[in-house]
């Protein structure tokens, strides 16, 4: 589901190009006009609830959230609600590896099996597989999907009785018992060769290095890199390097860390919530966050690219977080992808930032560094599973807040 979810964004985004230079679109220039635009979106849609903020000229233009975090209890979602983030959590990962580079723990030159307690190695390729590999997605590791959602289990306590639940279980394979392999464990058993769940089709039959796959367990791998040179678990980290000093006070890889009336429920459509689950390979995409925790963290990212912060890394190691890192392009790579950073994705239209989708979330993350303006969507609802009319009620949702954001 996470790669077809994926596709589905990128085919999204491309289908936005496409509609935008077909249609003239009406400018909305005021926080009031995107508000009305937005309601009315939401009153159209099948999504339990969004929230959308736009930043203009480094400062928040626009913050607000629509529709419901729980719809059975009526609790409305708010800027302050967290929601799961999916793969835009893969940023912090990259904020949290460049920290390790920056305490001089490796270099994105550093193999990985210099680091690893066990050896990892693509049995069709010769190449070691280097860190810059991990954060570039071309180390050759891919994710099986069968395997994959192995790693996933229902927390305990939740009503595994529903349909989108039975959904979950039957459809996905995804365990009900709340408990999951640490992630070194995980990472262990899918990519050692004595690993139970390690398969040579684990691994893209290609040199290292030559090819992308965007791969979930790669990026996992990277945290748990950090959490062996820092001895310390990458929940912990990210929260002591990342969190705490922004202050994002809604932001958690643990639901039982947040409180739970401002943690949303997540919908595959508003008539079919989803119980709370968890995952080993975490910080691939189980960030829980707010609107408003997401909001200042790009804020301090649009600083940290304009070489106006030192708040979390210093200037160079910004530069190093941001800069791009394929020298040559892989053709696999989609058409508007440009190059990488660390796990920040460069789009062909210059703009940094990220996607997410997996079970039960829709999310979208970017930001233009000339012009220091950026916008931030978070759904709690499966867009590609929320009605026929849903990719399009998408697009009227992005199209209206890129509108705004480019308001002069």
């Amino acid at each position: 589901m996470k790669d077809s979810l994926k596709t589905f964004l990128l085919i999204l985004l491309s289908s936005l190009t496409i509609s935008c230079s077909k249609e003239v679109l009406p400018q909305i220039n005021t926080a009031q006009e995107l508000d009305i635009s937005l309601q009315k979106s939401y009153e159209k849609s099948n999504f339990g609830g969004f929230s959308v903020a736009v930043i203009k000229n480094g400062e928040v233009a626009f913050q607000k959230s629509y529709g419901k975090a729980n719809i059975e209890k009526n609790i409305d979602l708010t800027n302050e609600t967290s929601m799961n983030i999916a793969s835009i959590s893969k940023v912090f990962i990259g904020i949290s590896l460049v920290k390790a580079i920056e305490d001089g723990y490796f270099t994105l030159e550093t193999p990985i099996n210099s680091i690893l307690p066990f050896k990892v190695n693509n049995p069709n390729s010769t190449e070691p597989i280097l860190i810059k590999h991990l954060v570039t997605h071309t180390s050759g590791i891919k994710d099986s999907e069968s395997v994959y959602f192995q790693n996933y289990s229902i927390l305990e306590g939740e009503d595994i009785s529903t349909k989108g639940a039975q959904r979950m279980i039957n459809e996905l394979g995804i365990k009900t018992d709340g408990n999951t392999l640490p992630l070194k464990d995980f990472m262990k058993s899918y990519l050692s060769t004595t690993g139970t769940l390690y398969n040579s089709d684990n691994f893209l039959n290609a040199p290292t290095g030559t090819e992308y796959y965007y791969s979930n367990i790669g990026s996992a791998l990277a945290a748990y890199l950090i959490e062996i040179v820092t001895q310390t678990p990458f929940d912990v980290y990210s929260k002591q390097v990342i969190f705490e000093p922004l202050q994002m006070s809604h932001t958690a890889w643990k639901k039982s860390e947040l409180n739970a009336e401002l943690v949303s429920t997540q919908f595959f459509d508003a008539e079919t919530p989803l119980p709370a689950y968890t995952m080993a390979t975490y910080p691939d995409g189980a960030l829980l966050t707010s609107i408003e925790d997401m909001t200042i963290f790009m804020q301090e990212m649009i600083k940290a690219k304009t070489g106006q912060s030192s708040l979390l890394l210093s200037k160079e190691s910004y530069q190093l977080l941001f800069d791009k890192k394929l020298e040559t392009i892989p053709k696999q790579m989609p058409e508007r992808e440009d190059n990488y950073g660390v796990f920040w994705l460069w789009s062909t239209n210059g703009r940094i930032g990220h996607t997410g989708g997996d079970i039960g979330t829709t999310t979208f993350l970017g930001f233009d560094p000339n012009t220091q303006s950026g916008s931030i969507v978070l759904i709690n609802s499966n867009v590609e599973e929320a009605g026929e009319l849903a990719l399009e009620i998408l697009s009227e949702i992005v199209r209206a807040y890129k509108s705004f954001e480019a308001a002069k």
